[in-house]
Order: structure tokens, then sequence, then C-alpha cells
């Protein structure tokens, strides 16, 4: 009796669901760069060759491009069983290579929304601008040179009363650290209507990138928001 081994042959396919691989030169990068990509941020691709793509680096520093995702295929991240089925199938445990089309694709097969993943792992700096804008209580230095009458209007506007705008038993620390907070997010917010059009968010590595303990807050403050937004 013959015995046919097709293990190669779905192996095949699988790769093939996953997506594949490319090399960038130093100036295809540099276009793409040019053009607002970025890396570590899957895109959608309409005109194929797959559902999505991302440009990564290499352990030698090179960008590759990584095309992944069946254009025909639904991603059912809702449906558990399906999730799990697809995960377990292309062995989405093992896959830890972010320079490999099947990390990407097994990272689509999660519970995160589509959106969120292309949005990439780190949150924009938008989000934490609207945090800002609705966690803003107390006056600025600005507001507080402003004449008695008016700083009274403003924190009102902003739910607060003169009496929460101050230092109520506060020490030392805590009041630097407050200061320094607000610091921050008034620097995010004056850098968006500084640059208007030109405006960018900052990255991680950057000098002006918030704190983990800061995006977290954003993060949990922005989802509120939204689940407030569709009641």
């Amino acid at each position: 009796m013959i015995k046919l081994d097709f293990s190669k042959q779905i192996k095949a396919a699988l790769e093939s669901e996953e997506g594949f691989e490319e090399m960038m030169s130093e100036e295809a990068w540099a276009a793409e760069k040019n053009k607002g990509k970025k890396l570590n941020k899957p895109f959608r691709t309409p005109g194929g060759p797959k559902k999505f793509s991302v440009y990564v680096k290499n352990k030698s520093g090179n960008v590759v491009k990584v095309n992944f995702g069946d254009p025909n295929m639904e991603i059912k991240r809702d449906d558990p069983a399906r999730r799990k089925s697809f995960r377990a199938r292309h062995n989405c445990a093992e896959k830890k290579d972010k320079t490999k089309a099947g990390y990407w694709s097994c990272k689509m097969w999660t519970g995160k929304s589509v959106k969120s993943v292309t949005k990439a792992e780190d949150m924009l700096e938008e989000e934490m601008v609207d945090f800002l804008d609705e966690s803003t209580s107390e006056l600025t230095e600005k507001q507080k040179k402003l004449p008695p009458a008016i700083q009274k209007s403003i924190l009102k506007k902003k739910g607060k009363t003169a009496k929460d705008s101050k230092d109520n038993g506060k020490s030392k620390k805590e009041k630097e650290e407050s200061e320094a907070k607000k610091g921050l997010w008034e620097n995010i917010r004056d850098k968006k209507k500084r640059e208007g059009k030109n405006y960018k968010p900052a990255k991680p590595g950057d000098k002006d990138y918030p704190d983990p303990k800061a995006l977290k807050k954003a993060q949990e403050s922005s989802k509120k928001k939204k689940e407030e937004k569709k009641k």
C-alpha cells in the first residue's frame, strides 16, 4: 500500500495563505517613508497582492516589506471557534518573528480589532490630546495670572471650584509630580496647535512621548468616551 505524504503541500498552502516577504532597498524604503509609511504599522493594500502590508526591520537592520492576509478571507475575530481554528491551523503560538508573514497574519486573528492592529502597538498622540482636553481640571500657569473672577469662571466650566484648585495637603513630591504631568500634557496640546496641519504625533523614544502610566490612563479615558458616545 502506497502512503501519500501531503505535508509539504499543506505547509506550502498555509504559507501562501499567510503571505510573503520582500526585501526593500534603501531607496525604495525612503520613497515609502516620504509617503508617510512607518515601521511596524500595518496598512491595508486594496490593490493587493495581499490584504495588508507592513514594513519591519530585520536583525541586520534592513527593511523588509511583509505582505499578509488572504484578500478572499474575512477575518472573524468575534467567532471564538473560528479564531481558535485559524490560530491552531497556522500554529500561531510559535509565530514570534515580526519579519515573517505568519506573525502578522496570526496577529490579525487575535481578539483585537483590525483597526487597533493597523494603528500599531503604540497609542496615537491624538488620543492623548483628547484625554488632555477632558482631564485638565486645574488652572494653567497663564490662567492663574488672570483676575479671580475669570479664574472662577474657568474652574466652573471645568466642573471645579476655587477650593478644589488649591493644593490641599499635598506633599512636595506630589506637587512636583503633578506639575510635571501637567507640563507634559500641555506640551502635547501646544505642539498640536503650533504645528497645525504639519502636526505629527510623538513616537516612542522621543523626549516628549508620555510615560506608560500616562498612556494607560489616556487610553482608558478615550475608551470610556467612545462607550459613552454609543449610548
